[in-house]
């Protein structure tokens, strides 16, 4: 685990790879929280043109983590550190496509551009992380496009803001439409998929756990 042992040697960065990057390992709960939003981008003919993750993790998680973001030791995390976090944090993601499923109706491939405009900000004493993927092909308007977005391992559980869950960019273009289902919609007995309880042993047997837990939006522009 050679990256754990880089991780000691980077301040904040063994937070990051061991939070960010803890897919690779069985958990049997969520051990960080995200409130997050979809921000669709278009362009000028009405073309999905990007994605636009915002994450808002818990006041724990960040109280936690902004101590080893102050590089300098300033007693103040000042926005370039969070630039830098962002970034790397970001970067990292890019294996497990950004927690990102997306299934077009098209049935065309979503590639990215490799250029990712990230952000991260404090808001309330909780860390926002923002990261813009701009599409090597616009999705053409009326395509439907469906968006999940989870930690397959569920160390991190990421849930979409009840009423903020989507917003569009530019907002002056003609309305986009979408509905989001909730996993427990699809589920056939009735225990809340929440209040289920899962072994190392079951979670170590479904590297996916995650998508068992997550909303699913659909988006039409």
């Amino acid at each position: 685990m050679s990256w754990i042992k880089q991780g000691c040697k980077w301040g904040y960065r063994t937070l990051l790879l061991l939070v960010l990057l803890y897919p690779a390992y069985a958990q049997s709960h969520p051990h960080v929280w995200v409130d997050a939003a979809l921000i669709i981008h278009r362009n000028d003919d009405g073309e999905i043109s990007a994605l636009e993750p915002v994450w808002i993790f818990d006041d724990l998680y960040t109280a936690s983590l902004l101590p080893d973001l102050d590089q300098d030791q300033s007693g103040k995390v000042e926005k370039p550190e969070l630039l830098t976090f962002a970034k790397e944090a970001v970067g990292n993601l890019q294996e497990w496509d950004y927690f990102l499923k997306v299934k077009r109706e098209d049935a065309f491939a979503l590639r990215y551009k490799k250029e990712i405009i990230t952000d991260g900000t404090v808001l309330n004493d909780r860390l926002l992380l923002r990261f813009k993927l701009e599409l090597e092909e616009p999705i053409k308007a009326g395509t439907a496009v469906r968006v999940q977005m989870y930690d397959p391992s569920y160390f991190i559980a990421i849930d979409f803001i009840g009423d903020k869950t989507v917003s569009y960019l530019p907002s002056s273009l003609s309305s986009c439409t979408h509905s989001v289902t909730h996993p427990d919609d699809y589920a056939e007995n009735t225990t809340s998929l929440s209040d289920l309880v899962f072994s190392d042993e079951e979670v170590a047997e479904n590297p996916d756990l995650g998508s068992i837990f997550a909303k699913t939006v659909e988006v039409r522009c």
